[in-house]
Order: structure tokens, then C-alpha cells, then sequence
């Protein structure tokens, strides 16, 4: 039996990713200053406006100066720094509506020294497969790639020229039979694009940049799934030449098969960016993906990880736990693992989650990366190490 697959991902100048990632940078920005910040920031993006609301509790105060300054420079590192995009990094207007944290969350989530509660009830999941070098599922590993060489080409091949314009949407459609993925059979890219570049322009640097990149970057079985057939829908609407928030209302949270695992992982609901460690529909997902990854290390018969984890509010250990191969229905256990690693101290503790980590996650993806390190700051400390597997 043969059928089709589908999964999709969007650049760092998408309105929504745009939106994750001010709201990262607030996140970053507290925890500079108070590892004990609890942040839950939204931002909407609508032409040249950025609204941001949301609670923080922080025993360091940040200025609206200061907050305004790191997130003009967030939107000028994306891309939009030319009057012509009409969202633009200096002329922006900035409105905040901040609030406290709630002191009954506050009672359930801030316990003794030790302890810390979740911030909130949750379900979440990870998962980790080796079909891929990224241990991430093909279709949004393949969609992952084309964004990022054709994002990245805005300044490698244009050097930030205005050409190729930071909002971005892809799609791959894979072939699947029996055995696997058979093929790729359609890649939809869709990019704006400045008024001096045609459809037909597009097309071209799809084919010489990305295209050929790709081919050259994966190993020789995923180099296979490009056949005769593979079909190529290059801007398919035609000329793009008004995006981002300019054209498209922009959200926080609005795109998180984006940010996890594509159509390949159940999702529980809840979104990454603009928030801190103690929320566990953040902390526990990297947890979930470091605890796929690890299984999948250890028991060599399995393909496909799938980990879910729930929580209750101003609890702190997991309700639930499930690790399970879905191919073949094969339960596991936590193997070196505790319950007492699955706390959201443990958690944080264990991959450095009080640190100024999370724009970073909303620019590269949260999951996927191989981990680094500067200045004493681990980043991506849940996914792939240069050990791994």
C-alpha cells in the first residue's frame, strides 16, 4: 500500500515566527537578569505594529527602553531592516500590557528552594526517529532544509540585497510504501520577493540554490527520494512581492507542528516561545525529545521514538509517562532515567534552562540541532551531541 505524507515550515520572517521570537526575546531578556523569572509573553504583529501582553514576575525590573531596544534589534536580525518591507525594525510602533504574574499560579508554582511546581497543567510529547541526520521525521527535516538555504540565501547569495525577502513558506510530500519513504513526490516553496525578481526568477534560485544544496548536502538514501517524477510548485500563486506583517497578522504560539515534529507526532496543544522553564508545555517537551533520543540510543531494534509526558498544575512530578515505538508497539521504560528527572527543577537544572537560550530556539528551530556552546551557555542542550548515537 502506498500513500502520501505531508509536513511544512516557514522562515524566521513568517509573521508567526516573527511573533515566537520577540517573545523569546523578552523571555532571553529577563532571564539575563533574574534566572527566577517567570515570563508568559504574547506578541501580535500587525503592519508596522508590535503588541505585547502577557504577565512577568522578576525580582529585576526592565525598562520599556530597554525591552524596546532588544526587540528592534530581534526584528532588524530577521530581515526587515528596509523602509520598502513596511515592517521595519526602527519605525515600528511598540505597545505593551504587562502584568504580575497571578499570585495563586505563583503559590503553586514557587515552592521550597528545591522544588518547583508546574507551571501549569500539560501534554506534551517528543520524538526522535534515524531516518534523517537530524533524528527529526523526513517530511519536516526536508522542509526545515529548504527554508533554511533559502533564508539563508537572502545574505549568502543576495549579501542582504533586497531580492529574496525574509517571509518564507515550504511543504514537502513524501511517497510512502511499505518498506518506507519511496520518493519525494511534491515541494512547494513560496517566497516573497522584491519587484525587481519575476515567478520565473524565483524559480531559478529555488533550482541553483536550494535545490542543489540539497542534493549535496543528504546522505545518498534521502538523495534517492528525488526522482523523474518529484514535483517542483515554486511561488505557485504567482508574484509575492507584499509579505510579512504587512500582509499577514502575526501570533505567538500559532505554529507548533512548525516547532515540533511536523504531521509525524501526536501534539499536545500547547506553544514554546514566551515562556519560561516552569512552564511544561516548554521544559517537558525538551525533556521528551532528549528521552526519545536516548532510547532510541540504547535500543538499536527500534526506528521511531515517540515519548509523552502530562503534568498538573503545582505538581511537580508527571501524572503520566509513555515511551513507545509506534511501528512496532513496543513499550519502554525511563532506562537510566527517574521520575526525579522528570521534575521541571530536574529538567531545568539538566539542560541549563535558566540561561538566556530561547531566541535562539525560535530563529533555528527548537528541535533538530546539534548542541554548542558560548560563553558558558549551552544551547539545544536536550537534542543531537557530536556522540550522538
Amino acid at each position: 500500500m502506498e500513500y502520501l505524507w505531508t509536513s511544512e515550515y516557514v522562515s524566521p520572517g513568517h509573521p508567526d515566527k516573527v511573533a515566537d521570537q520577540i517573545s523569546d526575546t523578552i523571555v532571553d531578556a529577563y532571564l539575563s537578569v533574574d534566572p527566577n523569572a517567570k515570563v508568559a509573553a504574547e506578541t501580535m504583529v500587525k503592519g508596522n505594529t508590535i503588541y505585547i501582553c502577557g504577565e512577568i514576575t522578576s525580582a529585576v525590573e526592565l525598562s520599556q527602553a530597554d525591552l524596546e531596544r532588544k526587540i528592534r534589534a530581534t526584528v532588524k536580525d530577521i530581515g526587515y531592516h528596509r523602509e520598502e518591507f513596511g515592517f521595519h525594525h526602527e519605525s515600528c510602533n511598540i505597545i505593551f500590557n504587562i502584568s504580575e504574574q497571578s499570585p495563586e499560579i505563583n503559590k503553586s508554582v514557587v515552592k521550597e528552594e528545591e522544588r518547583i511546581g508546574s507551571g501549569d497543567q500539560g501534554i506534551i510529547f517528543g520524538m526522535a526517529t534515524k531516518l534523517t541526520p537530524t533524528y527529526m521525521p523526513p517530511a519536516i527535516y526536508l522542509s526545515k532544509q529548504i527554508i533554511q538555504l533559502a533564508y539563508n540565501g537572502i545574505w549568502d547569495v543576495f549579501n542582504g540585497e533586497d531580492m529574496i525577502r525574509p517571509d518564507m513558506k515550504s511543504q514537502v510530500t513524501l511517497l510512502y510504501n511499505e518498506r518506507g519513504v519511496k520518493s519525494i513526490d511534491t515541494i512547494v516553496l513560496s517566497c516573497c520577493h522584491s519587484e525587481a525578481m519575476t515567478v520565473a526568477d524565483v524559480k531559478e534560485y529555488f533550482t541553483s540554490h536550494v535545490l542543489a544544496k540539497m542534493k549535496e548536502l543528504n546522505p545518498e538514501h534521502i538523495q534517492s527520494w528525488f526522482t523523474n517524477e518529484t514535483k517542483f510548485l515554486i511561488n505557485p500563486a504567482g508574484e509575492w512581492t507584499i509579505g510579512g506583517p504587512i500582509a499577514d497578522c502575526g501570533l505567538t504560539g500559532r505554529k507548533i507542528c512548525v516547532d515540533q515534529f511536523g504531521a509525524d507526532s501526536p501534539i499536545g496543544g500547547g506553544a514554546f516561545s514566551g515562556k519560561d522553564p516552569t512552564k511544561v508545555d516548554r521544559s517537558a517537551a525538551y525533556m521528551c525529545r532528549h528521552l526519545a533520543l536516548e532510547t532510541l540510543r540504547s535500543h538499536e531494534e527500534s526506528e521511531k521514538i515517540i515519548v509523552q509526558l502530562a503534568y498538573a498544575i503545582g505538581v511537580e512530578y508527571p501524572v503520566s509517562y509513555r515511551i513507545m515505538d509506534p511501528d512496532t508497539k513496543q513499550e519502554y521504560g525511563l532506562g537510566s532515567f527517574t521520575q526525579d528527572d522528570l521534575t521541571p527543577k530536574a529538567i531545568r537544572d539538566r539542560f541549563g534552562l535558566q540561561k538566556p537560550i530561547y531566541l535562539e530556539t525560535a530563529r533555528k528551530g527548537h528541535f533538530g540541532n546539534t548542541q554548542y556552546e558560548t560563553n558558558d551557555i549551552r544551547f539545544f542542550g536536550w537534542d543531537i551531541n557530536s556522540q550522538f548515537p
